[in-house]
């Protein structure tokens, strides 16, 4: 990843740590308390009575009259009608916060996205009511309002060129956005445009869709893969509604972009959207920092319905609370059209469990009256039994043995019996579904890894085994540990013992090392983790006892005292032996 690229993400929450945005909105519109926090009229709409208050605890704003929302970036951005970099660059100087927007501050493709997204929202924007691109919208819901709220564009397939030309930017700072081919013709032309901002907010790529579906040729563009533009880690539109997954504690998770869209209209602004590809652990990490609960609401086809198990494959070793939305549509979109935001409401609230929506996903494949059928269904839910089992995610291994007898029509005696036999035998990859590189036989030195790092097995057990964080507090002391990343550990989780407020403050070190245990998949006996553990710092305490000894025995010339350290030293190495 571009050096630039991590420096300007760390500009930014150093510039929106500095700024208050109470003050900030104070300069621009008349506050008045109200509570807690702050109210006034808003000013993206025209009303009488304030709707648009300011969150001091969440340093946001949100409109309950027009949904206007978003941090003092953001409000900046809206109020001044300027694009982000520019509202940053302002916010940047207002802070005392040096950013030069000019150079190398923010990498140049992505200030040129920039000046092209303005260009295409303009294109759009201009347009004849009339126009093909604006009909295909309507016929979405989605107003010129909303088009500006999530900066929908149109590409002509020269406004590159435009914006290269009025900037003077060489034209191969456009290749490498992937906004043109090498031989100089515009990526995206006489296409509906959608932004794709990172899970920072920076406009690292577009996605293009065609107006009238044509034989051959694709519904969507995306931009091509590069240093910044990577459909693994981006979940569209999270940037965006961070704020409320965190105010409601749960994600809904969709596949398109007007699924996002459309979901949002109805006022479910707690949603994010995968690009067109699988649900990966990298978007699990993301999600994590702001919740660890997930209502998934794919396509309600055989390809939504598999890309849901994939999702859930994921999701449940790394502790997350999963629920599945089933629905009569063919997807969300056309789900918000034909029905209200209370149904909707309420069809969110009957979700299934993860463990039902696998019981019964796998029984419509089965005529589970077949014996033959019976026994092929049971082995599938063996797989998922001993995926459960070796996760530690046993808790839900009683429910979804009842489920399954409730299916079956066979005692839960039954059912536990043959799928504790069943799991003994079945060939189960454990990262089948979430892109690992690590083969199970590997899995031995993930192990020994752990194990032989004194920072790892502490982080390992308090990560993947909340059950044993009393007895880490009770059995091991700061002191104990001579690491400052653990310093910085012991830290953090005296003010929350959160995985997600620890990812999102802290050093770029200790973030990788949680977000590495956090990964992992398979189950190591965690009382092996702990006994390694505490021979590993037994192990640390004779050698600093040892270093000290030796330094004492250099510096002193006493022939009896030096007879006693050599004792001393000999017997710690004696022990040192043993535990090794």
């Amino acid at each position: 990843m571009d050096k630039n690229y991590d420096n300007v993400r760390k500009k930014i929450d150093e510039i929106k740590s500095k700024v208050d945005i109470v003050d900030f909105v104070n300069s621009y519109l008349s506050l008045s308390r109200k509570g807690k926090n702050y109210a006034a009229l808003c000013p993206f709409h025209a009303e009488d009575t304030p709707s648009f208050y300011i969150f001091p605890e969440t340093q946001t704003f949100h409109c309950f009259g027009c949904g206007a929302h978003g941090d003092v970036i953001t409000f900046l951005e809206k109020y001044e009608q300027i694009s982000f970099l520019e509202a940053l660059k302002k916010i940047a100087q207002y802070a005392g916060v040096e950013i030069d927007l000019t150079k190398k501050e923010i990498p140049e493709e992505i200030s040129l996205n920039e000046e092209v997204s303005k260009l295409y929202t303009e294109n759009l924007l201009n347009l004849p009511s009339y126009h093909e691109v604006w009909k295909y919208l309507k016929n979405r819901k989605i107003s010129k309002d909303l088009a500006k709220e999530f900066e929908l564009g149109f590409a002509t397939g020269s406004d590159v060129k435009k914006v290269l030309e009025r900037e003077l930017i060489d034209t191969t700072i456009a290749i490498k956005a992937g906004l043109i081919h090498n031989e100089g013709n515009e990526f995206f032309h006489n296409r509906l445009i959608i932004p794709i901002r990172d899970n920072d907010g920076l406009l690292v790529g577009f996605s293009g869709r065609i107006i009238k579906e044509e034989e051959n040729i694709p519904k969507y563009l995306n931009t091509s893969e590069n240093n910044y533009f990577k459909k693994s880690k981006i979940l569209y539109m999270y940037y965006k509604n961070k704020k409320f997954i965190k105010e409601n504690d749960f994600a809904i998770l969709v596949e398109g972009y007007f699924d996002v869209i459309s979901m949002y209209r109805l006022g479910f602004k707690n949603v994010v959207g995968i690009l067109g590809s699988s649900f990966t652990k990298d978007h699990a990490v993301g999600l994590v920092k702001s919740t660890n609960k997930v209502v998934s609401m794919f396509d309600m086809d055989e390809a939504g319905k598999k890309a849901t198990l994939s999702t859930i494959d994921i999701l449940y070793p790394k502790d997350f609370q999963i629920a599945v939305s089933t629905y009569p549509a063919k997807d969300p979109d056309e789900l918000t059209k034909k029905h209200d935001e209370k149904y909707i409401a309420e069809l969110l609230k009957s979700s299934y469990k993860f463990y039902e929506f696998i019981v019964d996903y796998y029984s419509q494949k089965y005529d589970l009256n077949n014996d033959f059928a019976l026994e092929k269904y049971l082995k599938d839910m063996a797989i998922w039994y001993r995926k459960f089992e070796k996760s530690g995610r046993i808790s839900y291994l009683e429910s979804f043995i009842e489920k399954i007898a409730d299916k079956t029509k066979k005692s839960t005696i039954y059912v536990q019996k043959i799928l504790e036999r069943m799991s003994k035998v079945v060939n189960v990859n454990f990262s089948a579904n979430n892109e690992s590189n690590i083969k199970p036989k590997d899995s031995v030195y993930v192990e020994k890894d752990i194990k032989y790092d004194i920072v790892k097995s502490y982080l390992y057990l308090w990560v993947k085994h909340p059950q044993y964080r009393e007895i880490l507090q009770n059995y091991f002391h700061e002191e104990d540990f001579n690491y400052a990343v653990l310093e910085e550990f012991f830290s953090l989780i005296a003010q929350k013992q959160d995985i997600g407020f620890l990812l999102e403050n802290s050093s770029e070190e200790l973030s990788k090392l949680i977000v590495e245990v956090w990964k992992i998949e398979y189950y190591f006996n965690p009382d092996r983790i702990l006994s390694s553990l505490k021979e590993s710092i037994e192990r640390e305490k004779i050698i600093k006892q040892i270093e000290e000894l030796k330094e004492k025995l250099h510096q002193t010339t006493n022939l009896s005292e030096k007879t006693e350290i050599t004792s001393q030293i000999v017997k710690l190495y004696s022990k040192l032996k043993v535990i090794n």
